[in-house]
């Protein structure tokens, strides 16, 4: 260390009245220097080592830390000369105890040997915030222009190298936190920066070191581990070939779970630490590399590494739950759950096998128990199934509270909000949101994609309850991001619903479409999903008043609900169970009731479609609306009031308010008409939910009739926007081309048109069609 005289210092020592006074400090703190500024001064020499000196006028004893000193020589008790002694804090001197009862000793610590402001400014002068930058410790004042390069390697020898782990670990805590402490053995000084970085670089060497060498690394393993620091802990075991002990500790820590512990960028970190020819020859790391696989979408990858690891046999559903003999109980929870990213359908077969697997887990292995009943949800929800949904919820959210993992919880919650919003009820909706976030604001890191995931439900209770705009915001601002994510197909389905709605009821039917068309990457890998953006696209095709385009998309989708399937079908409506299929057959009678609302018999297919207790409540408030509909068309109007008040006070109860708008087409006619209208204004619940309906956008009459246009040659004019002959729109309507041409003479003359393409421009201006 470079020598700064301290006379000030020097002479306060001297002055002291005890004939001993100790310096007692840690390194770095000047004693060594101040005893030979001493000595130089008084022309003697520091007498160094364990021996005790003679008695002189004035003695100084530097003693090397590590020694065993010899006891404190009586004369200097009794009076004769005076000693100034330095030693470490650890340092124990015999005899110093009974003299420091007796008055005879006085001990200096480190606080008292720091630089005080007036030093450091006779020191250097000019240089400002000296003190404030070293704390007046005096290994940093003597280094404050070099910087850590010369303190990190006196750090290093003197403090750290002889550091149990754990206090090493401690002290890095302490680094990383807000407020470090400095080592114990050091002055409380203000924790300048130079100092933490030069502890932090002297840190990562000792604990670097410590690695390498593999008694030691099992050492810093077990007390990163006793920590809760599991990462650090298997990459060090890792790092220093322990690679049993590594697998033995993931493996503790929960293995393919350990990404809902501890997060996608641990779990990465650990699994890229065991080799690929090691990795190979455990189950337990090959179901992780595979989970890991399956959120990041590459299913394929997935395959190939169970299939190298298991065999060509775990293709084979069948055979795998067949016999569950052949395969771990771990093994078939992580193939069940594969089974939801490759949009495979049970069978009743299939399912009863799978249910069978809940009897071969152990009753306290809670993360699959609950991965089992996680999985089952998924099912259940896709056959809207949602009685047995919500008991196999139940179900999972206990273990998954049981085994503590708030971000497995998270997901139940988030699921049992969607069911609720599925059903139509917001308010139920709004109550497991909260839950959800409340599992999520537990979790120990950081996960953008759920917080997404949370925004987009919150979104979606808003626009169920009529606000549009945190949807709107949503899906400009972070959809994107929410689509390259990975996404349980159920979410998948829902944020499809909602997006694509809102965009085409508050934007456009472009940029609806638009939207449908960045989620068909999917339809590669998932043919669910393919159907289901083909669907949502005819939905909105249908709302813009294109029903023909609607049509012309729906018919090549490959099902047996066809078109015609739908016109001859009764009771068949009744018994449908998958969810495509009835959301195929409702695509189809909602085109129906558009476009012949008086056919007979197609109020009693809407009552054998209400019938069917696999629709969820959003389908059946639709039906009720069509059912409406068709009643008033026929001139029905008590039925037409009676189910219109129905669905508006159940809506209203449930606070949902957005299944109704989607079904303007057909509100704003039954609305307009006075009697209907009246009838529902009477209903304070239905009343509320008609000034929501009408605050989120339902218009007070119909653009056709604003512009002068009968019924009739309103849907003329919309068969002639999607392109429609003349004998075409006869057929479709029951019309002969005579009666088509005088409609259509008369669209031109209110429009103030003379050609077939001007009225579709002024069809479109309008806001007659999308």
């Amino acid at each position: 260390m470079p020598l700064l005289d301290r006379p000030e210092l020097a002479a306060k020592i001297l002055a002291r009245p005890e004939p001993v006074v100790v310096l007692e400090a840690p390194a770095g703190m000047g004693k060594s220097t101040l005893l030979r500024q001493m000595a130089r001064s008084a022309g003697i020499a520091v007498h160094l080592g364990p021996d005790a000196p003679k008695p002189e006028d004035l003695v100084l004893w530097d003693l090397p830390p590590g020694t065993m000193p010899e006891a404190l020589p009586e004369a200097f008790l009794a009076g004769s000369g005076k000693l100034v002694l330095a030693k470490r804090q650890e340092t124990l001197l015999p005899g110093l105890v009974r003299a420091l009862a007796y008055g005879q000793a006085a001990v200096l610590k480190a606080e008292e040997l720091l630089f005080s402001e007036a030093e450091l400014a006779q020191h250097f002068p000019g240089t400002t915030n000296l003190l404030d930058r070293t704390g007046g410790w005096p290994l940093l004042v003597a280094y404050a222009e070099a910087g850590r390069a010369h303190i990190a390697p006196f750090l290093r020898v003197e403090f750290l190298q002889s550091m149990p782990t754990a206090d090493l670990l401690a002290l890095r805590d302490r680094l990383e936190g807000v407020a470090p402490q400095i080592l114990p053995q050091l002055p409380l000084v203000s924790s300048p920066k130079i100092l933490r970085e030069a502890l932090a670089e002297g840190l990562h060497d000792v604990i670097e070191q410590r690695i390498s060498d593999p008694d030691q690394a099992q050492e810093l393993a077990a007390a990163l581990a006793e920590r809760g620091d599991m990462t650090r802990a298997i990459t060090t075991l890792q790092r220093a070939g322990h690679l049993d002990a590594a697998l033995d500790l993931f493996t503790k820590a929960s293995d393919r779970f350990y990404i809902y512990r501890y997060g996608p960028e641990a779990f990465g970190a650990v699994l890229s630490g065991f080799p690929t020819d090691y990795a190979k020859n455990s189950d337990t790391i090959t179901m992780s590399l595979a989970m890991q696989a399956l959120k990041r979408g590459e299913l394929a990858r997935a395959h190939r590494l169970l299939t190298e690891r298991f065999g060509e046999g775990v293709n084979d559903l069948t055979t795998v739950f067949a016999d569950r003999t052949a395969y771990s109980p771990d093994f078939l929870a992580f193939r069940l759950v594969m089974m939801i990213y490759e949009d495979y359908l049970l069978t009743d077969t299939l399912f009863e096998q799978v249910f069978a697997l809940a009897d071969d887990f152990p009753p306290d292995a809670h993360l699959l128990q609950g991965t089992f009943y996680n999985a089952v949800l998924e099912f259940y929800i896709r056959s809207r199934r949602f009685a047995a949904a919500e008991d196999v919820a139940a179900h999972a959210l206990r273990h998954y509270r049981q085994a503590n993992v708030p971000h497995l919880c998270f997901y139940i919650s988030l699921h049992q909000s969607l069911m609720r919003l599925m059903m139509g009820d917001a308010v139920s909706a709004r109550t497991r949101a909260n839950e959800a976030r409340q599992f999520l604001e537990s979790v120990d890191f950081e996960s953008p994609d759920d917080d997404r995931l949370l925004v987009l439900l919150d979104a979606c209770i808003a626009y169920e309850g009529g606000r549009a705009e945190p949807l709107a915001q949503f899906l400009h601002y972070d959809m994107d991001a929410f689509a390259h994510g990975e996404i349980w197909p159920s979410l998948i389905e829902f944020a499809l619903h909602y997006g694509s709605q809102a965009l085409s009821e508050h934007f456009s039917t472009i940029a609806a479409r638009s939207f449908l068309d960045r989620w068909r990457v999917y339809q590669i890998r998932n043919r669910q999903f393919g159907m289901m953006i083909e669907m949502r696209e005819a939905a909105i095709l249908q709302n813009a008043n294109r029903w023909q385009e609607a049509a012309e998309k729906l018919a090549p989708v490959p099902s047996r609900i066809t078109r015609d399937w739908v016109l001859g079908a009764a009771e068949a409506l009744e018994r449908l169970q998958d969810r495509d299929e009835i959301a195929l057959a409702l695509i189809w009678l909602r085109h129906h009731v558009f476009e012949m609302p008086t056919r007979p018999g197609l109020d009693r297919q809407l009552e054998a479609m209400l019938n069917n207790l696999n629709m969820t409540g959003r389908q059946r408030m639709g039906v009720e609306i069509w059912l409406a509909f068709v009643a008033k068309r026929q001139r029905n109007l008590t039925r037409a009031r009676s189910l219109l008040l129905k669905t508006f006070e159940e809506a209203a109860r449930l606070g949902a308010v957005a299944p109704l708008a989607e079904e303007r087409h057909f509100l704003s006619e039954l609305i307009e008409h006075q009697r209907i209208g009246e009838f529902l204004e009477a209903s304070g619940p239905a009343r509320q939910a008609l000034r929501r309906l009408r605050d989120s956008g339902l218009p007070n009459s119909s653009l056709g009739a604003q512009n002068g246009l009968s019924r009739r040659e309103t849907k003329v004019l919309m068969m002639v926007t999607e392109g429609a002959s003349n004998k075409f729109i006869a057929n479709t309507l029951g019309l002969s081309e005579a009666t088509v041409k005088f409609h259509l003479g008369n669209v031109y003359r209110k429009l103030g048109c003379t050609k077939r393409r001007e009225a579709i421009s002024a069809a479109r201006a309008l806001g007659l069609v999308g």
